[in-house]
């Protein structure tokens, strides 16, 4: 079970992830790279599966089939994040993957969500500019049943989605190649700061690019793949850095809901559900 720590107002970290001077990977941390990649290889295998299912015909397009599918691949993304706390970490995924929540996270992650739904909608005027108005404007669809409308769209998109994702994608993965950077080689740590740096860098890299290609399959036109890569990748890395910034993914998390709560409620509005 998923489970957040809220953490009580408390005074500014006086060391924060982003010290790179005096990071060390804790040594009772075993998960890594491979549970990382296992994770992410189950849950594309999740979605292709459900794809072939629908498009040959065995499993209908269905609201109950969206939300099979939903449980099955957060399901899968949740569960090797629980296992690898629990079997190879520190027992805790609010000491493994930083999964805590402080009351200014509230207010961080409205502002950080915000922003990035507003260059999610710059980068749409540009790819309507250059590859004109696309046929599907957006990359989610929305049932025209009440009560599939509230769990698909409502606690599924806006609240399941970013507490997994980000737990995974900021916790798990970005970890895991963070700390593969700083022990290659068998480095001593803690590492060189120019290593410390280079490790937070390219985790932030590949845990934005992760997300945006995670993401990626739901386009239907170069428009909208293109809004879809720029969008999120520019929430990926903002929530990245807000992550080593605070220690905690609690304002990622926050921003994430905030960015998938505005598509689902402008899409009501203009579907005039």
């Amino acid at each position: 079970m998923i489970s957040m720590t809220f953490e009580p107002p408390a005074p500014p970290l006086t060391e924060t992830a982003v010290d790179a001077d005096r990071y060390t990977p804790p040594a009772a941390v075993r998960w890594g790279l491979r549970e990382a990649a296992v994770g992410l290889l189950l849950f594309v295998a999740v979605i292709v599966g459900a794809g072939v299912l629908v498009a040959t015909g065995v499993v209908e397009g269905s609201d109950l089939a969206q939300f099979v599918l939903s449980l099955l691949g957060y399901g899968v993304l949740a569960g090797v994040a629980v296992y690898a706390s629990h079997r190879l970490g520190a027992g805790s995924l609010a000491k493994d993957f930083w999964l805590r929540l402080r009351p200014v996270d509230l207010a961080i992650g409205l502002g950080i969500g915000l922003l990035a739904k507003i260059l999610s909608v710059v980068w749409g005027v540009i790819a309507i500019a250059l590859f004109g108005l696309p046929e599907q404007q957006s990359n989610l669809v929305l049932s025209t049943d009440t009560v599939w409308l509230v769990i698909n769209g409502v606690i599924v998109v806006a609240v399941v989605a970013p507490i997994v994702e980000e737990l995974y994608l900021r916790g798990l993965v970005m970890q895991a190649v963070r700390n593969a950077v700083l022990r290659s080689g068998g480095r001593s740590q803690p590492a060189a700061e120019s290593v410390q740096r280079a490790a937070v860098l390219v985790s932030i890299a590949v845990s934005a690019l992760v997300f945006m290609g995670l993401h990626l399959y739901q386009s239907t036109d170069a428009a909208l793949l293109t809004t879809l890569a720029l969008g999120t990748l520019t929430l990926g890395v903002v929530n990245a850095m807000i992550v080593y910034l605070t220690g905690r993914l609690g304002a990622a998390i926050v921003a994430h809901m905030v960015f998938n709560g505005i598509s689902v409620a402008t899409l009501l509005l203009v579907g005039g559900a």
